[in-house]
């Protein structure tokens, strides 16, 4: 969040390469279907041979998966998302993410990219998302449009231009890696911020293990009272109630031996001195990537 607020201040771009915006959406969806949207119909269109565009493919894969979570939060009872490409004139190709679900009024879609404006409930979104997406959009020197009504969906269009080609060197012929055999998990989650939870269980079911969710360290200590055994626990340092310092001890209690990821945007002494205090605790700075969280599953699931 601290990154993208980062972002979202100066619009600049950390890391410009050219980017395949198919590429980027086929990594959505397979993102998207892994997860546990079941009522919600996935549909890509892409259009063959999109040319490609000079950008930050992180910052545009961000943009892309905070427009997809929208248009899931507005069908709650189930509907299509499409994702879309194709090209603009000679100089322009778009990205148009549709949903069938609720839709915006005038009154609604006119605040939609002011920073901090959200119509969910409190705790339920920051209010930065879209205008993170439209400040990365700008930031590519694109444009960025909102067709709504309600009861008739949403279509989010982004516009960008097309990349010059610039002659590049042939990459060397690098031999494949051997895979490694990744051994699925059982792991609880605890979390209270819903993105944070959200955005990990994508990731960890997209590594291929299986997740449980507990919103606080309360609900965490009762589901391992009522029997529920994880193989590894991510544990969120900063939460209400318990927080992570008042949970860790109690689940040691009660998993003495599992291995806990202290999960936290802030590895100040505090944090350092509760890993020091308990076994087979290790610390996981936020934000985190997927390899960084891949590496340590890989670590403390042998």
């Amino acid at each position: 969040m601290v990154k993208c607020l980062l972002a979202f201040g100066r619009q600049t771009l950390p890391q410009v390469t050219e980017v395949d915006l198919n590429d980027i959406l086929r990594g959505e969806m397979q993102m998207l279907k892994r997860s546990t949207f079941s009522k919600i119909r996935l549909c890509l269109e892409l259009e063959d041979s999109l040319p490609s565009i000079r950008g930050d493919a992180n910052a545009l894969t961000h943009a892309f998966m905070n427009l997809c979570v929208n248009a899931v939060d507005a069908m709650p009872d189930g509907g299509t998302l499409t994702l879309r490409t194709r090209t603009v004139g000679k100089e322009g190709v778009e990205v148009l993410v549709e949903d069938t679900g609720t839709g915006m009024p005038n009154e609604v879609l006119a605040k939609a990219l002011d920073p901090f404006f959200t119509t969910k409930a409190f705790g339920k979104g920051t209010g930065l998302g879209l205008s993170m997406v439209y400040s990365i959009t700008k930031a590519h020197h694109g444009q960025l449009s909102i067709q709504s009504e309600p009861g008739r969906g949403t279509c989010v269009r982004t516009r960008f231009p097309v990349s010059e080609a610039v002659p590049q060197a042939p990459e060397p012929v690098r031999e494949p890696k051997a895979e490694k055999d990744h051994r699925a998990l059982k792991v609880l989650l605890v979390d209270d911020d819903e993105l944070i939870h959200r955005s990990s269980q994508m990731l960890l079911e997209m590594l291929g293990h299986h997740v449980h969710i507990a919103t606080s360290g309360e609900e965490a200590i009762t589901l391992l009272e009522g029997g529920f055994h994880p193989e590894v626990v991510i544990l969120d340092m900063n939460m209400p109630g318990l927080g992570g310092t008042g949970t860790l001890p109690r689940l040691r209690v009660l998993l003495p031996s599992t291995p806990v990821l202290l999960a936290t945007g802030r590895a100040d002494q505090a944090a350092l001195d509760l890993v020091a205090s308990h076994s087979k605790v290790t610390l996981l700075p936020k934000p985190f990537t997927m390899a960084e969280l891949q590496n340590l599953l890989e670590l403390v699931g042998h």
